[in-house]
């Protein structure tokens, strides 16, 4: 099962970087992960105003950025 990176960033800057990763079985599936983890941040309508900046960049083994999870 290929293995995923979940990069916190704000703008255009990396707030946290994911060395581990977590197995997905697909691009989808990880892109849903990403939206789930930004979920939990937004769980009331004053943590959604401190975080609406911020994604999750979601990042192949292989370096290849699939999708942050604030696109459609």
């Amino acid at each position: 099962m290929p293995r995923y990176f979940f990069h916190l960033r704000l703008g255009s800057q990396i707030i946290a970087h994911d060395g581990v990763g977590h197995e997905c079985l697909d691009d989808a599936a990880a892109r849903d992960l990403a939206r789930l983890g930004i979920g939990l941040f937004v769980l009331g309508p004053f943590l959604y105003s401190l975080f609406e900046q911020y994604c999750f960049e979601v990042v192949t083994e292989g370096g290849v950025i699939v999708s942050p999870s604030g696109e459609g």
